[in-house]
């Protein structure tokens, strides 16, 4: 456990609704939870732009560039002849998604 010094003037005001302990760390989940919750809306929003660009979810995307030199070939002639930044991002963003949901339930666990 880390110890982290609080205010006095948040102490004062946080001791009127009970412990002390207890109501700062309910006030850190709640601001963790709200902090993840928009982190994954954020990563959920550029996962679906990759899905609207390429027209389809990110696993089928892969298997088809890893299999389908055709498909590679459509892809950069008539989408993007830089698909492999957006595979990269498209990737940060699929496996960020499933990464932070499981911290969020996590937490919610507590």
């Amino acid at each position: 456990m880390i110890t982290v010094a609080v205010q006095d003037e948040f102490a004062e005001v946080l001791t009127v609704f009970g412990d002390l302990q207890e109501t700062v760390d309910d006030a850190l989940r709640q601001y963790t939870v709200q902090q993840i919750v928009a982190k994954i809306a954020e990563l959920r929003r550029r996962d679906a732009e990759y899905q609207t660009r390429y027209g389809m979810d990110y696993p089928t995307f892969v298997q088809r560039i890893g299999e389908d030199s055709a498909f590679v070939k459509y892809v950069e002639e008539h989408i993007n002849k830089m698909w492999e930044n957006d595979l990269l991002d498209w990737e940060y963003s699929y496996k960020g998604i499933q990464e932070w949901t499981q911290k969020l339930q996590n937490i919610l666990s507590i």
